[in-house]
């Protein structure tokens, strides 16, 4: 048994099954595991459990027999704001809250946040999802009904990649749909006659992307294409500066520090990426590429 010094005495059994939950289906070993142990300076919160990952994530559960929504929602605001790469548990024994309120479970979700369920001895459950990085759960909604329907299916999945703790994955996946659309009207331009002030020699589907939107840039004949009037040298420069992080939005990040910063950057660059997705979007409606 831990040694816990906050947590009420008859949790402590929970607790431990929640600690053996995670040695056997997490991969966590029992020397890693922290109990009731600060976990930034910044935070003012220690949950009953805590551990860090090889991955440089931290894995946290908070062992409860009632739900705390404000002070959980303190700890996941927290992190949020501090790019935290935290995993929440809510640790409850089976039967022990008969009906959570479904305000509650829409709450904790929402966060990111999962609800372990443990079975004596040491059988757990998670009811719904499972828990998602807080540092990546602060990404901005996105309304996919502003997308046309074609493209939905797939940044949902781009989203639900980015959340669920491959952001690089996720950024790489709104990119494609993003040169794709690029090639796409590229090819469509070269069909009408002066379309480009210089015709192409080289093949939409093979050249290299940034090429391509340098192309467009500086060929595309305004005077013949008249009705795309917002595919301006302004949008063509944006897309450019996307091309230059398609390479690196992968690489695993060596130490906590450098995860925090990746997960600031790609947020912020998964953000832009959609914002210029929609821009390109509207832009070329009239061509229909």
């Amino acid at each position: 048994m831990a040694n816990y010094r906050v947590l009420a005495t008859h949790l402590h059994p929970l607790a431990d099954a929640a600690i053996q939950y995670f040695i056997n289906n997490n991969g966590a070993r029992a020397s890693q595991i922290n109990v009731e142990a600060e976990i930034h300076p910044e935070v003012n919160f220690r949950p009953t459990i805590s551990y860090s990952k090889t991955d440089k994530h931290i894995i946290c559960a908070e062992v409860v027999d009632a739900f705390n929504l404000p002070e959980i929602e303190r700890f996941v605001l927290a992190c949020k704001n501090l790019s935290l790469p935290v995993h929440l548990y809510i640790v409850i024994q089976k039967d022990s809250i008969p009906h959570i309120d479904t305000k509650v479970l829409k709450t904790t979700r929402d966060n990111g946040v999962a609800i372990l369920e443990i079975t004596f001895p040491n059988h757990g459950v998670l009811l719904g999802s499972a828990s998602l990085s807080l540092s990546l759960n602060g990404l901005r909604s996105f309304k996919l009904s502003d997308y046309p329907e074609s493209y939905r299916d797939s940044l949902n999945s781009a989203i639900n990649t980015f959340k669920q703790g491959n952001p690089g994955k996720g950024c790489s996946e709104v990119y494609d749909e993003i040169e794709s659309l690029c090639r796409r009207i590229g090819k469509k331009i070269s069909t009408k006659p002066g379309g480009f002030t210089t015709a192409p020699t080289f093949n939409w589907d093979t050249q290299a992307w940034a090429h391509i939107i340098e192309f467009m840039r500086d060929k595309l004949n305004r005077g013949v294409i008249t009705n795309c009037p917002n595919l301006k040298n302004q949008l063509f420069n944006r897309l450019l500066g996307i091309t230059e992080y398609r390479n690196d939005a992968g690489h695993k990040p060596k130490s906590l520090a450098k995860l925090i910063e990746r997960d600031k950057q790609l947020r912020t660059r998964f953000e832009s990426a959609m914002d210029e997705l929609k821009s390109l979007i509207e832009a070329s409606k009239p061509l229909k590429p």
